[in-house]
């Protein structure tokens, strides 16, 4: 009876830690971060890094199809969310390229970079979407209306030990699927983008290049 005991507490005991462990890991993964379910030498655009190539497909108004050299990959992180930005050369020039998990992979791709005045909105407005959570802004007859705005980490290169400060500002349009991004850095500077939303088949990875360890 007593040997019976004994076996009956070390299953406990070893059942006890693996849900500890199991609850341990859970808490440490951060809530923007998916565990990947997929091999990390697979040719997926999550995988790509610097020296990676990538074809796009049915890009923008125009439906352009092109390749892209990845040239970097940037971390953002707000609280316990993260998200990458690709910072890539394509023929038709610079390109941006956003992935973030939000229900699944969301992918976006920057198509123009604008100035404040192409939005008809000053530095001072802006603090007044966050103040009422609520506005809407007008690029080429088109509505966009205010999501969200927060402050965020941006480490340059994934470099966790390097990171800059950056406040933000996103807008989106009725159909969801295109998006104006203001970003304020800490030397006052202001960038805003255009961008489009991107589903897998538009995109072909041709390569990884150097992957990162996230």
């Amino acid at each position: 009876m007593n040997f019976v005991i004994v076996i009956l507490l070390i299953i406990a005991l070893f059942a006890g830690y693996f849900i500890w462990n199991s609850m341990k890991k859970k808490q440490m993964q951060p809530e923007g971060s998916v565990p990947k379910p997929y091999p990390k030498d697979e040719l997926r655009i999550e995988n790509v890094g610097p020296g990676g190539v990538i074809h796009l497909v049915h890009i923008g108004a125009e439906l352009e199809e092109f390749d892209v050299d990845i040239v970097a990959k940037h971390l953002y992180r707000s609280g316990d969310y993260e998200w990458h930005e690709i910072e890539a050369e394509s023929a038709r020039g610079k390109v941006w390229i956003e992935m973030e998990e939000d229900d699944g992979l969301q992918i976006t791709i920057t198509l123009k970079k604008l100035k404040l005045r192409d939005i008809g909105i000053s530095k001072s407005e802006l603090e007044e979407f966050r103040r009422n959570d609520e506005g809407e802004i007008t690029y080429q007859n088109e509505t966009y209306c205010f999501e969200e705005s927060d402050r965020a980490t941006f480490y340059r290169y994934g470099a966790l030990n390097a990171g800059e400060e950056v406040e933000y500002w996103d807008f989106e349009n009725d159909d969801g699927n295109k998006f104006i991004s203001i970003e304020k850095w800490s030397d006052g500077s202001v960038d805003v983008s255009y961008s489009e939303s991107v589903k897998d088949h538009q995109i072909t990875v041709f390569s990884l290049g150097s992957q990162s360890k996230d």
